[in-house]
């Protein structure tokens, strides 16, 4: 039975996608936090030094927050038209990234230049790209902690000179007082196995794409120099000491701690699995089950046995004149035409074209690389399984729902690791509600159930990574500061701001 694919949904509603992206490892999560971030530190320094704390404090987080968040991204995209205009680099975007399945630099380099040159634009490349990341990372390093806090402190002396006479201290509060912010032949990457130059280009464009594409490593590496150049341009050691438990411990919260309590949390809930599928997903898996229900013409409900059977499929065991067949340094992999001709030996001539058919279309799942179709492994599986979510033109739309349609293009990388993630957290959302159901006293997958279990899907997507951004904020905000003042009171016995002690003296 073919069930119709529903197209994605591009008007699901706008929460599921909003709690979708604050799930993500993208930047909307950390901009999010920066909002309350800016407002709880700004509050916290005014309570402890007054308007010339309150001031910098602001400046910084603002100014130090699009160039922690932006500064990277936007120099590595001016070094590359650099790059493209003096040193003829692709004028096209080329992921950089690679793994067993998807190779878009390979596919470029074997479509658009010959072996020779293919050859020397990979070594250029690799040169020019390590040295665009690390030049784009340093400059951002020195303007958040070199520049930015010289040009803060330099409008506080400029204050204070102007108005010498002027007491900058707060009205002291009443409660507690501390604070502040803060593969195949034709399928291998090397060109030339005897080229003692390929690993090295290799290695040095495996960590330029790091630093291009992860949030994580971008973010990570501004951060690493901002605490020591903020460190370094402080004023004295009590500010210095401040900066460094502020900046060092913020760390954590802005990067960690909401996947860390999504995981936790989804442990708990869960017997021990700590992912879940997203709430858009979900939902476009449901819809996709609903109209399983529909071609059924059985009012709406099937017994938990058949929808087991026909959504999972079979769970065989791979042949094993295919097991030898496979290649791949860490994803298992078998040409399209290999696979196809050991399918002869495996299942029966009367289904065969259609087992070959299935084949095609979930090579398709992921670009031809030098011009060859492949499977993997996993897909393999899903082919001699059968089972509606194992349908590749259902994958392909479940697919995109997550990774828009990256994962399909030559020259576009998406990690194989991701797909099947996601292909695994669908499995046990489906396993859910074979579960729910046989708890029933019907022992029936009904339309009911299957909107319930959308929802609690989305409940609790919203609960955990809510759970998590709330923590995030609070110590980023608040405790975090208060820490921070506390440590200092505890060393100098003062409730002031360290970084105008100098005034406070005069």
């Amino acid at each position: 039975m073919s069930i119709k694919v529903p197209p994605v949904n591009t008007r699901v509603m706008s929460s599921r996608n909003f709690v979708k992206q604050m799930a993500s490892d993208g930047f909307l999560p950390v901009i999010a936090l920066e909002a309350f971030v800016e407002a709880g530190r700004t509050y916290q320094a005014y309570q402890r030094g007054g308007f010339d704390e309150a001031r910098e404090r602001i400046t910084e987080e603002f100014s130090g927050a699009v160039f922690w968040l932006g500064g990277v991204t936007a120099l590595n995209a001016l070094f590359e038209k650099i790059g493209q205009k003096m040193l003829k680099l692709p004028n096209k975007a080329v992921d950089i990234a690679s793994d067993d399945v998807r190779k878009p630099l390979a596919n470029y380099l074997d479509k658009e230049r010959t072996k020779e040159g293919a050859v020397i634009l990979e070594k250029t490349m690799a040169k020019f790209k390590f040295i665009k990341v690390i030049s784009s990372v340093l400059i951002a390093n020195a303007f958040i902690g070199f520049v930015l806090p010289k040009i803060n402190q330099a409008i506080t002396r400029s204050y204070h000179k102007n108005k010498p006479q002027e007491q900058n201290n707060p009205a002291v509060n009443s409660g507690d007082k501390f604070v502040q912010r803060p593969t195949m032949e034709t399928f291998k990457d090397g060109k030339d196995e005897n080229n003692k130059n390929v690993a090295f280009g290799m290695n040095l464009l495996s960590i330029a794409n790091k630093f291009e594409s992860d949030r994580n490593y971008k973010l990570l590496s501004v951060d690493a120099g901002t605490a020591s150049g903020r460190a370094i341009s402080a004023r004295n050691n009590d500010e210095r000491i401040e900066i460094l438990f502020r900046d060092l411990s913020s760390i954590y919260f802005y990067m960690f701690n909401m996947q860390n309590m999504n995981t936790w949390l989804n442990k708990i809930e869960q017997n021990g699995t700590g992912t879940r599928l997203d709430p858009v997903s979900a939902d476009h898996a449901t819809r996709y089950m609903q109209e399983y229900l529909k071609d059924k013409n059985n009012g709406g409900k099937v017994s938990v046995e058949e929808f087991t059977r026909e959504m999972l499929g079979q769970d065989r065991e791979l042949p094993d004149s295919l097991k030898g067949k496979f290649e791949g340094e860490k994803i298992k992999i078998i040409s399209l035409d290999t696979f196809k001709q050991e399918l002869k030996g495996i299942v029966p001539e009367a289904e065969l074209s259609a087992f070959e058919q299935t084949a095609e279309k979930m090579s398709k799942l992921q670009p031809q690389v030098k011009g060859l179709s492949i499977l993997t492994e996993g897909q393999v599986r899903d082919i001699l399984n059968g089972g509606h979510i194992n349908n590749p033109e259902f994958l392909q739309e479940f697919y995109k729902n997550r990774f828009g349609s990256k994962f399909m293009e030559q020259y576009s990388y998406v990690a194989q690791k991701d797909l099947d993630g996601v292909k695994k957290e669908l499995v046990d959302y489906v396993k859910s509600i074979i579960e729910t159901a046989k708890k029933t006293d019907a022992k029936e997958v009904t339309e009911t159930l299957l909107k319930k279990a959308s929802g609690n899907n989305f409940k609790m997507n919203a609960l955990n990574w809510g759970a998590g951004f709330v923590t995030s904020a609070l110590f980023l905000s608040t405790i975090i500061p208060k820490l921070q003042y506390m440590i200092t009171k505890m060393r100098t016995g003062s409730d002031n701001f360290p970084g105008t002690k100098e005034y406070e003296n005069k």
